[in-house]
């Protein structure tokens, strides 16, 4: 008799190739469930600016990130559900979302990955505050 073992989706070649992928996404920061990023813009209308193109981007594709705008700083998280897989879509969208931004010179803010002992939603930050490289 043949005993068949389920292969868990984060050991599957597609979530590694998927996960391969997200790696080459430098701007973004992949959690158990989610993937974030954070940019600086260069005024606050800029970043308005931003969130209204990647709102009309969201739209297109129907997937539409958390947004948390904070004057010349906005943060996105692209979440999806536990045990289902990052999309070719969602890369997509992230891949666009970060040319936008580069478009309108931001600078990348580095984000800690969450961990089990933070909350989800509040993530940690480098040096207590935010750590810009470009």
């Amino acid at each position: 008799m043949t005993v068949l073992r389920q292969i868990p989706f984060h050991e599957s070649p597609t979530a590694l190739n998927l996960k391969q992928r997200l790696a080459a996404l430098d701007d973004w920061i992949a959690d158990e469930d989610s993937f974030r990023v954070s940019y600086r813009f260069e005024s606050s209308s800029t970043a308005l600016e931003f969130i209204t193109l990647v709102g009309l981007l969201a739209e297109k594709v129907d997937l539409h990130p958390q947004v948390d705008w904070r004057a010349d700083v906005v943060t996105l998280r692209l979440a999806h559900e536990l045990n289902t897989e990052i999309t070719e879509q969602d890369l997509s969208l992230a891949r666009r979302i970060s040319t936008d931004a580069h478009r309108l010179s931001c600078v990348v803010l580095k984000l800690k990955q969450e961990t089990a002992a933070q909350p989800k939603g509040k993530p940690e930050v480098l040096l207590g505050g935010l750590s810009a490289t470009r």
